[in-house]
């Protein structure tokens, strides 16, 4: 019996909250939405995806259908504050991302021309 206290214990010091989050075709797919506050590490992989994509994490109370695009027709980052991107994650290829995130809403998307049309943008929040 202790040693199923000590091992819960220790299971509490572990690393920090990580979200393994896939490209699937044309969306993002996290295996949680929601997540407590602290250093996030975004486990992404492009192993179910057709082309290179981004991964962008931006805070929001603007639902992620509803960024606002340029006229290139790519979301306008100039009105956001991006928190952290991965530029390229190729098709077959992972990244990581760590990211210190607070209570609220976030919103994470792919920046490449016609995907967040198509798609690629996701709720995701943290809580407390």
């Amino acid at each position: 019996m202790q040693g199923l206290c000590l091992a819960a214990l220790l299971a509490g010091c572990g690393p920090a909250n990580s979200v393994d989050v896939s490209f699937q075709a044309y969306s993002i797919v996290p295996n949680h939405t929601s997540i407590k506050t602290g250093t996030i590490t975004f486990n992404v992989k492009n192993d179910a995806g057709q082309v290179l994509h981004q991964f962008i994490v931006v805070k929001s109370d603007t639902p992620a259908n509803q960024l606002p695009l340029g006229a290139d027709g790519k979301v306008d980052e100039s009105q956001l504050t991006i928190l952290g991107r991965l530029d390229k994650v190729d098709v077959g290829q992972s990244g990581t991302l760590s990211v210190a995130l607070v209570p609220g809403h976030y919103v994470l998307f792919c920046n490449v021309v016609g995907h967040y049309q198509l798609g690629m943008h996701t709720d995701f929040s943290v809580t407390p």
